[in-house]
């Protein structure tokens, strides 16, 4: 049973994915990372150089391309083209490649705002295609290079670690709310960016909502061990088994996907996982798509050199799955090492997604002000603020600034210093920092205080929205850092 369909699409997938982080990133950067942003780049690399490091410890080209605006933005476009000729078959393994170093490039600049687990998955997945894809132009539209067994399989073994890892982390946590298949009952108004179909799910009945957990755990716990079962059935070559065997894996995995896609927002992270299982669907499922020709092979040398070069992330993964599962004293000082270098160019890494479900909302809402006594809203683009307002789409695009705002609403405004940054930025009305926002209350005027407060978000019932047309029932709940003044 061949899987050189789901190969193919896997290739044109990845183009498109990273296609949407760099434009993503890179309509946000200026205010995030720029040179007058919140957590300018060029300070970071400065930081760097004191302390005497270089690329190998923090593998960026901005050690070479500098930091700067210009640089930045070079970086984006070139990630951009790459993902293009990706998305078109172009050269599709260099492509990957050179897409995979830039986008690395930019994780290891982006400070706070580019810490988020399925930037390090795409860098990751885009060294297993950078090994897996066709080094060389397509002959034609349509024709499909198959993906040499190993490299497959390398690719396979990252989607077996990644939804591993994110169930076990649930339990390995000993959250309460996880065990007893309550996680629901909270996560689709307490995730970072609740989307419009969020409120709806929250009033379904709680059996719905234990249901929606224990799938949960069967897809994350259970469905990976078909990968392994996949690669035993393989090996003694049983190919309708294996074929069988990752095909309801991956269904599985693409439906969980889409199901969390529809109820919250969370950047290209399905997409991106999404594309990750698509070569685990075999050609027969496939073949409702005629126009996906399988071409000829490819050549032996290649297919050697790339099964060769897929042994590496595979080890490494596996070393990473060890340390994720809690067997870290384990293993051995130089495995240690190896998984240390490993991780700065994020060729394998640790997953897991909700190990510990939120069980409170707080949103924090920055506010300026001309006298001191009048005060004005900084209305963000995406995350709640309106209670009459539901929630929107921002999925594939990922509003960084939102989610970090979130991330910060669970602690102290002191655990996240580059809060205090921002709000001097608004002091200074910064067009590029005002430009994450929806609104300026002061349009381009600078205010002569800025504040931050909090509230306590839930979302409300049927009862709620037909007396009073509020999605979100709200709470002041006082200060959250002290008034910040120029």
């Amino acid at each position: 049973m061949t899987h050189s369909k789901g190969s193919y699409l896997f290739g044109r997938g990845l183009g498109l994915v990273f296609g949407v982080a760099f434009v993503s990133w890179h309509l946000q950067q200026a205010g995030l990372i720029g040179e007058r942003g919140i957590t300018p780049a060029v300070e970071w690399m400065r930081a760097l150089e004191a302390r005497g490091l270089g690329y190998l410890d923090v593998p960026t080209l901005t050690w070479w391309l500098g930091a700067d605006d210009g640089a930045l933005t070079a970086i984006c476009l070139l990630g951009e083209l790459a993902s293009l000729a990706l998305l078109l078959g172009a050269a599709p393994g260099p492509s990957a490649l050179i897409a995979t170093l830039l986008y690395l490039s930019l994780r290891h600049v982006g400070g706070p705002f580019m810490a988020f687990q399925w930037d390090i998955l795409l860098v990751e997945t885009g060294w297993l295609g950078a090994i897996a894809l066709p080094w060389r132009a397509l002959h034609r539209p349509g024709a499909i290079t198959p993906m040499p067994t190993l490299a497959r399989w390398a690719i396979h073994a990252l989607m077996f670690r990644l939804m591993l890892l994110s169930g076990a982390v649930k339990l390995m946590s000993g959250d309460p709310v996880w065990r007893g298949l309550d996680a629901l009952s909270f996560h689709y108004w307490t995730q970072p960016l609740p989307g419009p179909l969020s409120w709806l799910a929250h009033q379904l009945p709680g059996w719905v909502h234990a249901l929606g957990a224990l799938l949960t755990f069967a897809v994350e716990l259970v469905l990976p061990f078909a990968i392994p079962l996949a690669a035993a059935a393989a090996l003694s070559r049983r190919d309708a088994l294996a074929g069988w065997a990752l095909r309801v894996a991956g269904v599985g995995f693409i439906g969980l996907m889409g199901i969390i896609a529809l109820t919250g927002n969370y950047g290209f992270f399905n997409l991106l996982t999404i594309v990750i299982a698509l070569p685990m669907l075999d050609d027969a499922w496939l073949a409702r798509i005629p126009k996906l020709e399988v071409g000829p092979a490819r050549s032996k040398p290649a297919s050697r050199a790339a099964n060769g070069l897929a042994t590496l992330p595979i080890g490494l993964g596996a070393l990473a799955l060890i340390f994720g599962l809690g067997g870290g004293p384990s293993l051995p000082d130089v495995a240690h090492e190896a998984l240390t270098h490993a991780r700065a160019f994020h060729v394998t890494s640790t997953y897991g997604l909700f190990a510990r479900m939120t069980t409170t909302r707080r949103e924090i809402e920055l506010e300026g002000s001309l006298d001191g006594e009048t005060w004005r809203a900084y209305r963000f683009r995406h995350k709640p603020s309106d209670p009459t307002e539901l929630p929107g789409w921002s999925a594939p695009h990922m509003p960084r600034l939102d989610w970090q705002m979130w991330f910060a609403a669970l602690g102290d405004h002191r655990q996240s210093p580059w809060l205090g940054r921002l709000m001097r930025r608004l002091l200074e009305a910064e067009p590029s920092v005002l430009a994450l926002f929806a609104e300026d209350p002061f349009d381009g005027r600078p205010p002569r205080y800025v504040r931050a407060r909090v509230s306590d978000y839930r979302f409300g019932d049927w009862a709620l929205l037909l007396e009073t047309g509020r999605w979100w029932r709200v709470e002041p709940l006082g200060p959250y850092t002290p008034t910040y003044s120029r």
